[in-house]
């Protein structure tokens, strides 16, 4: 057995040694708390779906293969749309809270089609619970459909009165402070981060590369539409590559409890197939973006590959953790450079 594998197995001890010994402070306890409330409040005012579609199915005349007492002409279905969905601090925090969660249909999106359904270990809630800290800002993935209807209100610019259009904006999230603080209840507002200065939160809508992975939650008798765990876990991966060395330390630490939580949920080469397919798909929207920049200027320059340079600058970094030396080291082997 070699040194670094001696290292992994004896940092997966110590790991597992700790998951007894987690305790959560009544702080964290305290945030945890007002972060359902906060996404309650949100969900109320900027619903996560949208059930004012309706698909008419039609009965044929020959009427259908099994007896039901008066068959109407047509069937009305509510066909439930997703609007947008939680990630980064509170999707977390909520998942912590949750005793499963359950996949959405990735190939169905904006519809909700649910699949499987996947219990979350008391060990893996220990472990992310301690990711509770004050929220800076509201992080949350817009889907298609609802990227649509904010078009379709910016559309109505001028076409209907001042007061109207703010109305309608309303019903939206949009990127920038759209939420005063003085709007969010007293309980809410205790999980959220404030500069003296500071009147609304940030709402953040975040990239999502290739499919969006999305998973339901209850939490307090409340659905909540989050981030799909794995799908957390890749892209923690993918904003380590991109900003390890910004805060080394903050990384280190969180990537190995959110990586020893995850591992309680998924088998390792699920989450590292989720890493690998989040990471191509992130290769292929630069590689679209570097070209249509090119064609703009009138000329054509190779794509580079981003994924094997980030690997090459952590691994060289002496900081970083055994577990972190683990993963991107098999990342480094799935992306090689093109010759």
């Amino acid at each position: 057995m070699g040194n670094f594998e001696r290292q992994f197995i004896s940092g997966q001890k110590r790991q597992e040694r700790k998951k007894s010994e987690i305790k959560i402070t009544p702080e964290q306890k305290e945030i945890l708390e007002s972060a359902v409330k906060f996404a309650e409040y949100i969900v109320s005012r900027f619903p996560q779906i949208d059930e004012n579609r309706r698909i008419i199915i039609e009965v044929s005349e020959e009427g259908p293969t099994v007896e039901l007492p008066e068959m109407p002409e047509f069937i009305e279905t509510v066909l439930m749309m997703l609007n947008y969905y939680f990630s980064g601090s509170l999707a977390t925090m909520l998942l912590s809270m949750a005793e499963q969660f359950t996949e959405i249909d990735e190939s169905e999106l904006p519809g909700i089609k649910e699949g499987q359904t996947r219990t979350i270990p008391e060990s893996a809630r220990e472990i992310l619970a301690t990711f509770a800290r004050p929220i800076g800002d509201l992080d949350y993935v817009p889907t298609d459909f609802y990227e649509g209807k904010r078009a379709h209100v910016r559309s109505l610019y001028g076409k209907v009165s001042s007061e109207e259009y703010q109305k309608l904006c309303a019903k939206f999230l949009w990127k920038g402070g759209s939420i005063g603080f003085d709007e969010i209840p007293e309980e809410a507002s205790k999980c959220l981060k404030r500069e003296a200065t500071q009147l609304r939160i940030f709402v953040d809508p975040l990239e999502c590369y290739g499919v969006k992975r999305v998973a339901k939650i209850v939490v307090a008798g409340k659905e909540y539409f989050i981030a799909r765990p794995d799908a957390m876990f890749a892209y923690k991966v993918l904003h380590l590559l991109q900003a390890y060395e910004q805060k080394p330390e903050k990384f280190n630490a969180d990537f190995s409890k959110l990586f020893s939580a995850m591992k309680e949920i998924y088998s390792e080469d699920e989450l590292l197939q989720t890493v690998f397919q989040v990471l191509k798909d992130y290769e292929n929207a630069m590689e679209a973006s570097h070209r249509r920049w090119h064609e703009a200027l009138g000329y054509e320059k190779p794509y580079k590959s981003e994924i094997p340079a980030f690997c090459k600058k952590i691994l060289g970094n002496p900081s970083i953790t055994p577990e972190i030396r683990y993963v991107i080291e098999e990342i480094q082997k799935k992306f090689t450079v093109k010759e």
